[in-house]
This record gives structure tokens, C-alpha cells and sequence, in this order.
């Protein structure tokens, strides 16, 4: 179900009914770089990978080749969520001050022939529909790689728009 107006809906909440469950930022990155900048009301968001409960990321390979597309699927959606974890610590916990997903970046670790990077962007992409309603739409790029940091087979970046707080 995608609500039109997510700014009187709590999309931690939508995200609960549809069975996500946003996980908990992990702590410091390992290099020297920052999560995200939120600059004017824009955040900025660094590359997320799919990590699992362990913080660690889980699955290597290309898709196409070591990983199959039903796997790469469920990576990006955790992908997703880990960037809305991003968003809800810059929002100080409030993800309704998130007023919209402004663009969107998907990369893909791919095998030769695998043609299947925009499936798999749509599924990122379902997660912020799902949590922002319209204001979760984008614009969004999506770009077939060679090799992802760690191994991962997928990882996000985007921008999005978050209200000041009241």
C-alpha cells in the first residue's frame, strides 16, 4: 500500500506492515569518509551495502555469476533500509521530517550478459515508495560495475530532502 502523504504517516511504521525492518546505523565507517552531510536541507548519503544483522556484509560476488537475482533483490533491499536507517539518524529519529528522495544512484556488480540492473533498482526503489509515498518517487541512475567495495553485489547512494526541525 503507498501513502500520498507521508509526512502524516509514520513510514517506520509502513515499513513494519510490509515485514521491513529498519536496522540500526552501525557505527563509525571503517575509512575516512562521513555516512552523510546535510547541507540546506539535503542530505547526502554515502554508499550503503547490504549488510546483515552482523553489520558484515554477507554476500560477494557479481550478479549473474555468484549470485543469483533473487539474492541481489533481497541485498538491495537491505540496502534501502540501511539508508533509511542513515536518513532516520540524520532526521533525529523522526522520519516523517523526510520530505522526499531527490535521486537515487544503483550500482551492480555484474557478470557478463546479466541485463537485469534496473529489476533489481526497482526494489530499492519499493522500499522508499513504501516509506514516503510519493515523496519516496525519484529520479534515479543506475550503473553495472565491475566490483563493489567488499565484494558486495549491490550498494545505494542517494539524496533526499529533510525538513528542519520544528
Amino acid at each position: 500500500m503507498v501513502h500520498e502523504t507521508p509526512s502524516e504517516t509514520d513510514p517506520e511504521a509502513l515499513l513494519t506492515e510490509q515485514g521491513l525492518t529498519i536496522p540500526a546505523v552501525p557505527g563509525a565507517p571503517a575509512f575516512d569518509y562521513l555516512p552523510y552531510r546535510l547541507h540546506s536541507g539535503v542530505l547526502y548519503l554515502a554508499g550503503q551495502l547490504a549488510k546483515e544483522d552482523n553489520g558484515e556484509v554477507a554476500v560477494h560476488g557479481r550478479v549473474g555469476e555468484a549470485v543469483e537475482e533473487s539474492e541481489a533483490a533481497r541485498q538491495m533491499t537491505l540496502a534501502a533500509l540501511h539508508a533509511i536507517a542513515w536518513l532516520r539518524d540524520a532526521a533525529k529519529g523522526d522520519l516523517r521530517r523526510v520530505e522526499g528522495i531527490l535521486h537515487l544512484n544503483v550500482w551492480v556488480a555484474r557478470g557478463p550478459g546479466f541485463d537485469g540492473i534496473s529489476r533489481l533498482a526497482d526494489h530499492a526503489s519499493r522500499v522508499f515508495r513504501i516509506a514516503f509515498g510519493d515523496a519516496g518517487r525519484h529520479p534515479r541512475s543506475v550503473i553495472g560495475v565491475d566490483q563493489l567495495p567488499r565484494g558486495a553485489p549491490v550498494m545505494i547512494d542517494l539524496r533526499a530532502a529533510i525538513r528542519p526541525e520544528d
